[in-house]
């Protein structure tokens, strides 16, 4: 019977975990289950039987990490795996899946094999069309074989999920297509999205035949997440729902994951998730075949009969309650800032270094000295050089409490991982901050690397696209705004162009470049402005001393002073001087690149704020 025909009339139970139950049945021998499909079959397979027999109509093929990554992984650790190709580790899981599926046949089971498709690893070094390439080398790989039923499970959000299934429909229009989400207590992914939110652009894209949760959460956070779902949005008429819960939250005992919930509590679970009018039933982490057998007996298929409908309670829609006005207009803060680069005038940043220890005094002095400059925001840097400074989100809120001006502070990929972000954003955010400058990050020094490791769980581009998913879904009420580092003076300029559009995509709304100090410079930016339709701000630079350019000619990467500037800068001259000198350059490039900018970005050479306030023309 096919599988649309047998969800009309019957819930289908699916297996439980994988991965953890081989876990506890192989705790030394393997990197991971999917090294088996190949090493030792025979287990993979009474795995599968195992789950067959306590009552599951669906398994999953053993090929949820079986990605290039794992196949190296396994490759590298056992010569004997060397004479394998990614094919046929691939293939090799959906063949024992298919076996399991003969045999219960066999004994008149019949049995829906699914081919299983988790995430691929992703770090901040990652190109999103290389990821989509393995999918779709993945879904090849199948299709091929002959699936036409497809778990995509585990993913955070419906980014890659979607275009997997346009690309099976395009060659195979009768394929079935299940996918599953995961979501941590709170909600949210570790992309940022909202459970809610990804459920229904899953359910609305038309491409699914079923949607739903699985991992991340158990049974309890689960139910509780669909009522509030169905309360909002009712039940799906097209799409199937699905609920793979763990079977609690695991604790690690001698070096394990370890379960807790009760095999009696989680089938009781799974059953209110049924009662909600949830189609496809099983387990995800932690579960074993006791827990599927628990789901039959209580739904009524331990003997292997199909379980059929009952009446599901009606959920109807409910209308989503908005928070009253004053609420939302609470949130609100003026940004002067945004409303300026918006409507198209010409903004002012100044930059100011927070301290090495704990001094505010010249910060904070020099905040107030700017509150009655034409400056329109005050940002912050994020330890540059991988020098620790003074944490940029709290020194903004500082200046931003004690001076009342806008702050924007520089965000680096290179020191937060996806937890501390989002907290340190959510902290930001009820602080009162809204404008961001977000960038990589300069790497730790080769002598600091022993002691200090970088995190990079993004690079800017992936970072942005995390916060482009905070605003839509945290955030709507008064979206941050954000903008990202631009530098000029890379080799290739078509590159930096595209790489521009690519934050512009991710909701980048502007760029700080690298200090500018020649036409040549501006003729780029010029183009780079026409090639992507971006926001620029200039970045000028005050050169305070002869010693200060000589140092920045040669030893900050990423700047480019040419040495017409230098000469101007006499060895033997006096800080007055050098000074005229730093506001004559600085001016000329103002006055060069008002066609091409946006607006200014000033970096404050040793606090001198009085410097910067000459610079533009206000130093009362």
């Amino acid at each position: 019977m096919e599988i649309k025909e047998y969800l009309k009339h019957n819930r289908l139970l699916t297996d439980g975990a994988m991965g953890t139950f081989f876990d506890e049945i192989e705790p030394e021998n393997y990197i991971c289950s999917e090294e088996a499909n190949l090493l030792n079959p025979d287990l993979i397979l009474k795995i599968h039987h195992s789950y067959i027999e306590q009552g599951a109509c669906l398994i999953r093929s053993n090929t949820f990490s079986a990605n290039h990554r794992t196949f190296e992984q396994i490759q590298n650790r056992r010569e004997e795996l060397k004479q394998y190709t990614f094919k046929e580790f691939v293939t090799a899981g959906y063949e024992i899946a298919l076996k399991a599926g003969e045999n219960a046949a066999k004994d008149g089971r019949e049995i829906y094999v699914a081919a299983d498709i988790g995430p691929i690893f992703e770090d901040s070094d990652s190109e999103t069309e290389d990821i989509l390439s393995e999918y779709y080398e993945l879904c090849d790989v199948f299709l091929e074989r002959g699936a036409r039923l497809f778990v995509l499970e585990t993913f955070p959000d419906e980014q890659y999920v979607l275009k997997m299934a346009q690309y099976i429909r395009e060659r195979a229009e009768d394929a079935f297509i299940i996918a599953q989400f995961s979501f941590v207590p709170t909600g949210y992914s570790r992309t940022g999205y909202h459970y809610k939110t990804v459920l229904r652009k899953a359910i609305e894209s038309g491409d699914l035949n079923a949607v739903g949760l699985n991992c991340g959460i158990g049974a309890a956070h689960m139910e509780k997440f669909y009522l509030s779902y169905l309360e909002e949005f009712g039940l799906p008429e097209h799409v199937y729902l699905t609920a793979l819960p763990n079977c609690g939250y695991p604790q690690i005992v001698r070096g394990r994951a370890v379960y807790s919930d009760s095999v009696e509590y989680f089938g009781k679970k799974v059953m209110a998730l049924a009662d909600l009018g949830v189609n496809i039933l099983g387990g995800c982490c932690g579960t074993t075949p006791e827990y599927i057998g628990k789901i039959s007996c209580l739904i009524g298929n331990s003997s292997g009969d199909r379980v059929q409908l009952k009446p599901i309670p009606k959920i109807v829609a409910g209308v989503t309650h908005k928070k009253k006005e004053s609420e939302t207009n609470s949130r609100k803060q003026q940004n002067l800032f945004r409303e300026k680069l918006e409507r198209g005038e010409k903004v002012c940043a100044v930059e100011l270094d927070p301290p090495f220890d704990a001094g505010t005094e010249k910060i904070l002095q020099g905040a107030q000295q700017l509150k009655n400059s034409p400056v329109d925001v005050i940002t912050i840097a994020d330890s540059p050089l991988a020098r620790s400074r003074a944490d940029s989100l709290l020194m903004a809120a500082k200046i931003h409490q004690t001076s009342g001006m806008n702050v924007m502070p520089h965000l680096s990929c290179r020191d937060r991982n996806r937890i501390a972000v989002r907290s340190g954003m959510l902290g930001a955010y009820i602080n009162d901050i809204r404008n961001y400058l977000i960038v990589t990050g300069d790497p730790v020094g080769r002598d600091e690397r022993a002691f200090t490791k970088s995190v990079f769980d993004f690079n800017s581009i992936k970072m942005m696209k995390f916060l482009q998913g905070m605003n839509e879904e945290v955030f709507q009420e008064d979206p941050i705004f954000y903008g990202g580092a631009l530098n000029q003076n890379g080799a290739n300029p078509e590159k930096i162009a595209e790489r521009m559009k690519k934050k512009m995509d991710a909701g980048c709304a502007f760029f700080l470049t690298q200090p500018v100090y020649s036409e040549e410079e501006l003729e780029r930016l010029s183009w780079l402005k026409n090639q992507t339709g971006a926001r620029i701000l200039i970045g000028i630079m005050p050169l305070v001393s002869y010693r200060n350019a000589l140092f920045i000619k040669n030893e900050m990467p990423g700047i480019f002073v040419p040495d017409e500037i230098l000469v101007q800068y006499s060895p033997d001259g006096t800080r007055k001087e050098w000074e005229e000198t730093a506001i004559k350059i600085s001016k000329q490039i103002m006055e060069a690149g008002m066609d091409v900018g946006a607006g200014y970005y000033f970096m404050t050479p040793f606090q001198r704020v009085s410097l910067i306030q000459e610079i533009i023309g206000f130093d009362k």
